[in-house]
């Protein structure tokens, strides 16, 4: 009677495992990003005709097809400014992530210009081709010594223009010597 029992109980998982359907599809969204290139204590000079533009440094740097990641990296950046001095932008992050032109800087950013301005935020969003900086997150920044809180920094890094949303500037009124 078992015996008879277990025939039939095969037949019927067999009879309705025959009229199912099974989904083979891999969706591109499940397809593992394999890294192409991988680099350990990574640095990258960009050059001009003249000089060095742009410095990259990280702990690791991975390509994959369609974006780069890099981690504990900094940015060095050369810039003219209105007079047609020199100056530097460094941006150093925990997480950054190029896909096209666009970077985004992640966890622990920090920006400076120089000697006049630095800001601290969590996110920085970086267009290569138009040379803006952007965000919708909370900063602290110190410019020329004064204190600036806010959200939603815009940097235009050509024309050294910046604002931001729910600003709040503390000026230094004593005078140092």
């Amino acid at each position: 009677m078992a015996i008879i029992f277990f025939i039939y109980s095969l037949l019927f998982i067999s009879v309705i495992s025959l009229f199912t359907t099974v989904n083979n599809d891999i969706s591109e969204s499940d397809e593992k990003d394999i890294a192409l290139v991988t680099f350990n204590e990574s640095t990258m000079y960009t050059l001009n005709d003249k000089q060095v533009t742009r410095i990259v440094q990280s702990s690791k740097a991975i390509r994959y097809k369609e974006r780069e990641e890099m981690f504990k990296g900094t940015f060095v950046h050369r810039v003219k400014s209105n007079d047609k001095n020199s100056l530097a932008d460094v941006v150093s992050a925990d997480f950054i992530e190029k896909r096209g032109q666009k970077i985004k800087f992640m966890d622990h950013v920090k920006y400076s210009r120089d000697n006049f301005i630095t800001f601290k935020t969590e996110v920085l969003n970086y267009d290569l081709d138009k040379k803006i900086a952007y965000n919708d997150k909370p900063f602290t920044a110190k410019y020329y010594g004064d204190f600036l809180k806010g959200t939603n920094i815009y940097l235009d890094i050509e024309k050294s223009y910046f604002k931001s949303k729910k600003a709040h500037f503390e000026i230094e009124m004593e005078k140092k010597e």
